[in-house]
């Protein structure tokens, strides 16, 4: 004689919606636990001094990936604050300030790019 064999029953009402609201706790609960630390990183990372000559190598590169003659672009940089001079067309100036903004120490941008045709 065989025995029934049990068929598990989906859970409904109630104790379902507790497991979910119990998952989306644990999952918060472990997102803050783990960024805890990243302010402090990214703290140090800003506060990290930054020659500006090495702050220019930096920006030379990440413009030399973004536009096709990072040449025909005056870049200087003066205590955290970079300088982009020269001829550029409107897109290309949005790129170069957008790019030179996102690198590493960098603490400001000045746009002196003089649009063209």
């Amino acid at each position: 004689m065989q025995l029934p064999i049990p068929i598990p029953r989906r859970r409904r009402g109630p104790d379902r919606a507790l497991d979910i609201l119990l998952g989306f706790a644990l999952g918060a609960a472990f997102i803050l636990f783990l960024d805890r630390g990243l302010p402090v990183l990214r703290g140090r990372r800003a506060a990290e001094p930054v020659d500006d000559r090495q702050l220019l190598g930096r920006v030379r590169l990440a413009l030399a990936q973004t536009i096709a003659d990072p040449e025909a672009v005056d870049v200087r940089v003066h205590d955290g604050t970079v300088i982009l001079k020269g001829p550029a067309t409107e897109e290309q100036i949005a790129e170069m300030v957008v790019c030179a903004a996102r690198v590493r120490g960098v603490r400001q941008v000045e746009n002196r790019l003089s649009p063209t045709g």
